[in-house]
């Protein structure tokens, strides 16, 4: 879909998936979801409600709970955390007032040292929360509440420029900000209800109220038939509910594969959905985590994968695969380090 904006850039692939496979057996997954709402209007404080799922697939395919997450976090207009509500919220209490537009990770950090080392799953959400609330800025844009303001153009440019192959200097997209003062509108395609095939494999997934922005996540790796390694696959969507319906903002699907060392050995991306026309340009990139371990990964993603060859939307997803250790028992890929629970039955 295209807004008819002549002066835009031309928009990216449209091929939204239809539907994820059900699990392999003998597999993991993990799928989280964070939805983005605003209670008391676009421009008032978000409530963003976290979501996952850990199972587990035995050979006959039969599909258990390993863990759970349920929270919902208040965040005031200007990105602080507020109150948390769920299981084991008490345990998030030095967040309070941490920012998510700046130094989340290091607070992150300090307040769950033990639950990123593992890559357990509410850290896991956590730490995605804030790209999820960027996003979410779409809904916004999408109202017209956004408007183009010519005198603090150059501002906010520099504070775009190249910091991904969309937003790269003289580009159609840094240029439409640079000299006209907005931000050019992308209109995705409607979001088919991908796990409607696939029920088991997926925790609840409420319907989206108007003006939500969802961040939805599923992760699936597979011990080698050879023994020696993991096949992964990976699912990463960002929607947008408005007036006509959900649509999809980000889409990809990627396939990869760790070898027993725990290093990255094989990564095939799909782009399925992105906004602009350059967006694919960056799946090039990803061939440079090959190679990687997965206890490095994140890191090596955050200091490498910058600027405008990359997609900051493709390198959360590639930083996502580092979440195989904690999906996988032991023995079945190098030394993972042992489940903690969450709270109840969650990790």
């Amino acid at each position: 879909m295209f807004d008819g904006n002549t002066s835009d850039p031309r928009p990216g692939p449209q091929r939204a998936l239809a539907a994820t496979p059900p699990m392999s057996p003998g597999a993991a997954r993990r799928t989280t979801s964070i939805d983005v709402t605003r209670p008391d209007g676009l421009l008032g404080p978000c409530a963003i409600v976290l979501r996952g799922r850990d199972v587990v697939a035995d050979a006959g395919g039969i599909v258990a709970i390993a863990g759970e997450v349920a929270l919902t976090v208040r965040v005031d207009p200007a990105g602080r955390l507020g109150e948390v509500d769920g299981p084991g919220a008490a345990r998030l209490a030095p967040l309070a007032g941490a920012s998510l537009r700046s130094g989340f990770g290091r607070r992150l950090a300090e307040a769950l040292p033990g639950d990123l080392a593992r890559r357990s799953l509410v850290a896991s959400l956590l730490e995605d929360m804030p790209g999820a609330f960027l996003v979410s800025g779409y809904a916004l844009l999408r109202a017209g509440l956004l408007p183009a303001d010519p005198a603090t153009a150059p501002q906010r440019a520099a504070l775009q420029a190249d910091v991904c192959i969309g937003w790269q200097v003289g580009g159609p997209l840094h240029r439409v900000l640079a000299e006209e003062g907005r931000s050019a509108l992308p209109l995705g395609p409607p979001a088919p209800a991908i796990e409607d095939a696939d029920p088991a494999g997926w925790h609840d997934l409420p319907p989206l109220g108007e003006g939500t922005v969802r961040r939805r996540r599923l992760l699936e790796p597979a011990p080698s038939p050879d023994g020696d390694g993991a096949a992964v696959r990976a699912h990463f969507r960002d929607s947008h509910a408005g007036d006509g319906g959900e649509t999809v903002m980000h889409e990809y699907a990627v396939d990869a594969a760790v070898d027993g060392d725990g290093r990255i050995a094989r990564v095939d991306v799909d782009p399925r959905v992105l906004p602009w026309e350059a967006c694919p340009g960056a799946v090039a990139s990803a061939a440079r985590v090959v190679g990687v371990a997965l206890d490095d990964l994140s890191r090596h993603v955050r200091a490498d994968l910058v600027g405008t060859s990359t997609c900051t939307h493709l390198n959360s997803t590639l930083r996502s695969l580092a979440d195989t250790r904690a999906l996988l028992a032991p023995g079945d890929l190098g030394a993972p380090g042992p489940r903690v629970p969450w709270s109840g039955r969650t990790t």
